[in-house]
């Protein structure tokens, strides 16, 4: 057929129609359902079938909220609400209701999305409220009855293996009604003489065919169309567009094959067969991948013990432990204590203990919950907490943390935490609430996201436009087949997947090496670590109080490094970053102390509350070095020499610009606020270090060197998946639309497209899945070589830097400390910040109050950073300690 300027006119003319259509369908600004107001108490249902239907809710500031989210659907997607603002994530079970209930809310905008970030809601809260504060605990979610962290998983789990073992039928199913015409298809193409004719019979195809497309089909279709309607269309929605269209097509030329010209007669079953069965082969892999990407966390849940054994009387305890102990000095067999005798205890199910059981923990086996040794002496396993495979000795009075291992001796322990309280779920709960929040990284993916389906649908258009106008012959079946690939290979949950992969595998690998970070933001920001500031008592030492100092004037003159102080502050070094310590002590302790671990930096007769004063100093003067340095002035090198000869240069160099903060005690509570990035030592049983953005379970400093190494290897492997995911639907998708068949006459068929839809989301799963071998905690000594060894001082035989370092020593003179006042230069991520004002007063000069978070002393100024609860006014050091209060302020007030 000659080429037709009419029909490239009219074609033209109705492609620009159907994009004006599309664009309008989807971005026209969509009408919110407002919820309803019972006793106090806001509610509405949102259904989750392809979507979010209302997907957009409008409620009212300042009255408790509950959505209840009814999931008509199974599957990945879906299977998550995220509200990434609030640091949310609820679990959706397959085909139930579940309520996820939300404190008073001030106004503004709260997205929430599925855990695949590709379906979009928006909470929308609007009017005046007085909201100054959110009640412990008010975020949760709840469905038939209380799920804690660990349910939650374990429920998670068994939805995923149901998942599979229908995927699995689907596909089965669909291969056995395809492959017989996908088999007779290439074979007739290939040589008409291979096959008899009637195994080519249209009306064959089609009824082998049909089941495929609506039987197997139907868990694409069911979300894929409802997801258009509702205006948030996903990959579901583009192949049920595409292969409906094969599907239709093909019919037709079975029923009226006239209605078509000639050449475009020939049906595609064969290919709505194999793009249906292999789209579900590629979910039934994701699935399958998928589970490998939280099993560090799932890994800890499981060594959780089920059983526990109770004595049976405190009273039978008391008698036996003193017998226990006396047997223990007297070189006795520890079997005769009477608390060993298995007929003195019950076993009992481990969510039946509560606070205050006396418990018997056996040689060999788990720690039942978190504790206290009350007799006996046993050698714990607690690398699943701290990540440090070091045997720990336990005594009377010792804490003992749930399902670490007893490798050595038998004890008696009284439960302190049970249930959602211990430490085991506390980390499953952080990790959780880390992994409801966005990294930077994302921002640029959700952006195109959100044009990508709709983009996809208009390139298909035009692309058929152009075909059938143009195209050689046959027309129509070339703008068919071009506009079906099109949809088909498009895939945007590969942008959606590329970043909460990886950092759902990273924070389950961190936690599992004793690195526990709280936010996706954090994560992202540890590679750029230019300076780290050390506490030094408690941090660097052990913090052991001088055996002739006063009770009430404790002094640490004789304090000794830590195990791993001196190895990581050299590792640190060899990386080009700076290193600082903060101290009260008097110069000459504080210089000798940063001359034996290697230190740059020391800032001594640092004032109790001037840490945070000193992170502000680094980060003004870090700001000043780069402004002056991108003006061009020329007197960059000369004020840094200048500074260089005073000893005041404190800022580090831009290759990695960020301030982090390491910090053990309370009093560490506003600086690590202040900085850039704050790393609190855990004790490992404190797992909720307010102030910090990661926390190290054991008090070992080359943790920082593994939260460093964590970040690089997720933000290398988010950087590969993101590589993957927007070049896949770059060249995908043109190659798809037949940018190549001018040069090489060759089209892509639309099997071929759904093959490589369904491996996308594969590959990125398992390329996420290589973070688990990521070494983020090989020897940190290891790695310094000869270069590295003559620029940077690392120990000698006695476990000291050479004596021939010599760092920098400041002493803070200052007469007077500048309070902050809350124009931090901080961004740290606070995912349940409810934007709360602060409030200024006037009032009398010199008047101080107690920060009820951090117990520092303020100044009560109009400068102050104040909060109200109850009608009470509240002061804080910080930002981020008021932030901390709002969120529960019960929990400090009971303190």
């Amino acid at each position: 057929m000659g080429f037709n300027i009419f029909a490239l006119v009219a074609a033209l003319l109705a492609a620009a129609a159907i994009t004006w259509a599309i664009l309008r369908f989807f971005f026209a600004p969509q009408r919110g359902a407002s919820g309803t107001i019972n006793n106090g108490q806001q509610h509405a249902t949102i259904t989750v079938k392809g979507g979010y239907s209302p997907a957009v809710v409008n409620m009212q500031a300042g009255l408790p909220i509950t959505l209840t989210f009814d999931r008509q659907e199974t599957g990945e997607c879906t299977s998550h609400v995220v509200f990434g603002d609030l640091g949310l994530d609820a679990m959706l079970p397959g085909n139930t209701r579940t309520d996820v209930q939300l404190p008073p809310l001030p106004a503004g905008e709260y997205p929430f999305a599925c855990g695949m970030n590709m379906v979009h809601g928006l909470l929308r809260v609007e009017g005046e409220s007085n909201v100054s504060a959110i009640p412990a605990n008010a975020l949760q979610h709840t469905a038939d009855e209380p799920l804690d962290a660990a349910q939650a998983e374990q429920r998670e789990a068994q939805e995923r293996r149901n998942e599979i073992k229908a995927l699995t039928k689907l596909v089965i199913i669909g291969a056995v009604l395809t492959i017989p015409v996908f088999t007779a298809t290439m074979l007739h193409m290939a040589n008409p003489m291979l096959v008899p004719h009637w195994m080519v019979n249209p009306w064959l195809q089609a009824i082998l065919i049909t089941p495929v497309m609506f039987y197997c089909g139907h868990p694409i279709h069911s979300v894929g169309f409802p997801a258009l309607a509702h205006r948030s269309p996903d990959m579901n929605s583009l192949v049920s567009l595409g292969t409906t269209a094969a599907y239709v097509y093909s019919l037709v030329t079975c029923i009226a094959p006239w209605i078509f010209p000639e050449g475009s007669r020939e049906p595609y079953f064969e290919s709505v067969g194999v793009v249906i069965t292999l789209v579900l082969v590629g979910r039934l892999l994701e699935n399958k991948a998928r589970e490998g990407t939280g099993k560090a966390v799932q890994s800890l849940i499981k060594l959780r013990p089920r059983t526990a054994h109770k004595l049976q009387e405190t009273a039978t305890f008391t008698s036996a432990a003193a017998q226990h102990d006396a047997a223990n000095d007297a070189n006795t067999e520890a079997s005769t204590a009477l608390w060993l005798n298995p007929a003195n205890s019950t076993d009992i199910d481990v969510d039946d203990i509560t606070a205050g059981d006396l418990l018997v923990v056996r040689n060999g086996e788990r720690v039942p919950t978190d504790g206290m040794v009350v007799a006996g002496k046993v050698t714990v396993d607690e690398s699943m907490i701290t990540g440090e495979s070091k045997p720990v000795n336990k005594t009377k009075d010792a804490l003992l943390t749930g399902a670490t291992v007893v490798l050595h001796g038998d004890c008696v322990m009284r439960a302190t935490q049970v249930g959602a309280n211990t430490v085991l779920s506390q980390i499953t709960a952080m990790v959780a609430r880390a992994q409801a929040t966005k990294a930077p990284v994302q921002q640029m993916a959700d952006r195109i996201a959100k044009y990508f389906v709709p983009a996809v649908i208009i390139i298909a258009v035009w692309t058929f436009a152009i075909w059938v106008s143009v195209g050689p012959s046959p027309q129509l079946a070339h703008a068919l087949v071009t506009a079906v690939s099109v949809l088909i290979i498009a895939c945007p949950c590969a942008l959606g997947l590329a970043t909460p992969l990886s950092v759902t595998v990273a924070l389950g690998l961190g936690a599992t090496n004793g690195v526990l970070v709280t936010s996706a933001k954090a994560l992202e920001q540890a590679q750029r670590i230019g300076t780290v500031v050390f506490d030094k008592t408690g941090t660097i030492t052990r913090g052991v109080v001088d055996d002739n100092a006063a009770w009430n004037k404790p002094s640490y003159e004789q304090d000794t490094i830590k195990d791993g102080s001196i190895e990581a502050i050299a590792a640190l070094r060899a990386r080009g970053i700076r290193t600082v310590m903060l101290s009260g002590d008097k110069a000459e302790v504080a210089g000798r102390i940063a001359r034996e671990v290697g230190i740059d930096t020391v800032i001594c007769e640092v004032k109790p509350d001037g840490k945070a004063h000193w992170i502000e100093q680094l980060q003004r003067e870090r700001d000043e070095h780069y402004t002056v340095g991108q003006s061009g002035t020329g007197t960059e090198a000369s004020n840094n020499a200048a500074n260089q000869r005073n000893g005041s240069t404190l800022a580090s160099k831009p290759a990695a610009n960020l301030i982090a903060m390491v910090g053990d005690g309370i009093n560490d509570a506003p600086a690590l606020a202040q900085a850039d990035l704050g790393i609190a030592i855990g004790t490992g049983t404190d797992v909720a270090m307010q102030s910090a953005d990661v926390t190290l379970m054991s008090g070992d400093l080359r943790g920082v060197l593994k939260t460093i190494n964590l970040s690089e290897a997720t933000m290398r492997n988010i950087r590969e998946n993101l590589g993957w995911a927007f070049g896949y639907n770059i060249i995908g998708i043109p190659v798809a639309a037949g940018v190549l068949f001018p040069f090489t006459g060759w089209l892509l068929s639309p099997m071929i497209a759904g093959l490589a839809m369904a491996l996308s989301s594969v590959c990125l799963v398992l390329n996420a899945n290589r973070l688990h071998m990521a070494h983020i905690n090989t020897n940190i000594s290891a790695g310094l070589n000869a270069s590295t060894a003559a620029s940077s001082p690392t120990p000698n035989a006695n476990n000291s830097v050479s004596e021939g370092h010599e760092p920098t020593i400041i002493v803070d003179d200052r007469t007077e400390l500048t309070h902050l006042s809350g124009q931090s230069h901080n961004t740290k991520e606070n995912p349940m910040d409810m934007n709360m004002h602060m409030h200024h007063n006037a009032p009398m000069d010199g008047e101080t109050a107690t920060d009820p978070v951090c117990g520092m002393t303020v100044s009560v100024n109009a400068d102050a950073i104040t909060r109200e609860y109850e009608g009470k006014t509240y002061y804080f050091c910080g930002e981020h300690c008021a932030n901390n209060f709002a969120k529960a302020p019960q929990i400090f007030l009971e303190k």
